[in-house]
């Protein structure tokens, strides 16, 4: 079913982390580099958007919407080391990329779109999003067809992914990317010698897709219901191609949750892959309000949300590797997100907290936040109970040893060793090695174990 659309974008996201003893070079690398602009919020530029927030969730989001004119002045004349030290603590801090208007010559045939706006938005733990703003460069009729071909193929273009197969089909006309695989490129090199490796991608193989889609009125309206394109929906909720030919259960329980409608002509589709709305023009509204809250309100929400996510993974992954050395830097980390990033409530607009239930549940929000409250409280107990237990074992070797020198001490004192006896030397010398050695020897043995218990568990969880 090709159905008529009248407007559109998609967002593509990649998440990264930055490596912790890396995060300032990352931000210094930025400030200095004439292509990019560090994003100093202003009340009246986006006021819609700063107000629809409570205080403490806007503080965490918008941190330069609370420096006064006094301070941008002095910020502006530092130098880039101290911008660096000062941008590197905020909680959350964007750059622009100053992208092109040219287009690019190419005549290749497929799927002609265009690239309008970059911006990478950081959290102060390393955690950051590139996101990229793109739409359809197409002349003629816009349809829906066209839309979903371009988010699935879009969404491949991680430069991980490229490495093992080729994105085709695909053009973009900007004079800076001369072909997807120079989106792709231009992402490895921004993050080259920056991007913490060791920790598992959980977006390995495709880009995170926030997408809007405004139907022609003459596609969904008063003769013609949802019911009717509904499987297109469902289609563009799961970033799925065009040519797909299964045809989904409306009445399956977990589809009907991850979806959300409360005017006519528009429905919300959440998922761990994809952020959409689908509209019609029947509404006015919808093709000049709403696309606009849902880039610069709803797209909020959602990155709160996706932040959460991404933290709590790596958490429970850090849990997982073990390490007595990070048990007091992983309990400061969870305080501080427990305190300063962990909300229950984050807006007064009645439809915002939908929208914010909606995305803990489609991301398991409250489940993982438990599930790594229960590992770091196991974590930290078992953590503890070592430390006891080393100390009880250098209590008992010193005893024995101490018990072991008395003993020797009381025995050649009352004469029951005969000290000029070369066999007797030997033997007591032994004696007292032995002593010294066998409780190490013990202990060593019992580390060995269960190292070798938790390399097994960590296998077997991951099977």
């Amino acid at each position: 079913m090709n159905l008529k659309a009248n407007f559109h974008y998609t967002f593509f996201i990649y998440p990264f982390l930055v490596s912790s003893n890396k995060y300032n070079d990352f931000i210094g690398k930025f400030l200095s580099d004439g292509n990019w602009s560090f994003k100093i919020q202003d009340m009246s530029e986006k006021l819609n958007t700063y107000a629809y927030f409570l205080p403490y969730v806007k503080k965490f989001l918008f941190p330069t919407l609370y420096w006064g004119e006094g301070f941008k002045r002095h910020f502006s004349k530092l130098s880039d080391k101290k911008k660096t030290e000062i941008v590197s603590e905020l909680t959350c801090t964007s750059f622009i990329y100053n992208i092109g208007n040219k287009e690019n010559d190419s005549n290749q045939t497929g799927i002609n779109c265009r690239i309008t706006d970059i911006e990478m938005i950081c959290f102060e733990p390393g955690i950051c999003f590139l996101v990229i703003k793109s739409r359809l460069d197409k002349d003629g009729e816009l349809c829906s067809d066209d839309i979903l071909d371009f988010n699935y193929k879009f969404r491949t273009l991680n430069p991980k992914y490229l490495k093992k197969k080729k994105t085709e089909g695909l053009v973009l006309n900007n004079v800076e990317f001369h072909g997807a695989e120079d989106l792709s490129s231009f992402i490895g090199n921004l993050l080259n010698g920056f991007e913490d490796v060791e920790k598992e991608n959980i977006y390995f193989d495709r880009l995170f897709t926030y997408s809007y889609m405004c139907l022609d009125q003459s596609e969904w309206n008063e003769n013609r219901g949802l019911d009717e394109i509904l499987n297109e929906f469902y289609k563009f909720q799961y970033i799925l191609p065009s040519n797909y030919g299964s045809t989904f259960d409306q009445d399956f329980k977990g589809i009907k949750e991850n979806t959300y409608t409360r005017w006519k002509y528009s429905i919300y589709g959440f998922s761990r892959e994809a952020a959409v709305v689908f509209s019609s023009e029947r509404e006015v509204f919808n093709s000049t309000k709403l696309p606009n809250y849902f880039e610069h309100i709803y797209f909020y929400i959602f990155l709160l949300a996706f932040y959460q996510r991404v933290s709590l993974i790596l958490f429970s992954e850090e849990l997982m590797s073990g390490g007595e050395k990070n048990i007091e830097r992983l309990k400061d980390r969870l305080t501080k997100f427990t305190h300063f990033s962990w909300f229950s409530q984050i807006t007064n607009s009645e439809q915002g907290m939908d929208m914010w239930k909606k995305w803990q549940k489609a991301f398991d929000l409250p489940q993982l936040f438990d599930e790594v409250q229960k590992e770091y409280s196991e974590y930290y107990g078992y953590t503890v109970a070592r430390g006891q237990e080393k100390i009880n074992l250098v209590l008992i070797i010193i005893y024995t040893i101490s018990a072991l020198f008395s003993g020797l001490t009381l025995l050649m004192g009352l004469k029951l060793i005969d000290t000029d006896n070369i066999y007797m030397k030997v033997f007591v010398t032994v004696l007292f090695f032995l002593s010294i050695l066998i409780f190490p020897a013990y202990a060593i043995g019992k580390r060995l174990k269960r190292k070798l218990w938790n390399r097994n568990s960590r296998i077997n969880r991951f099977k």
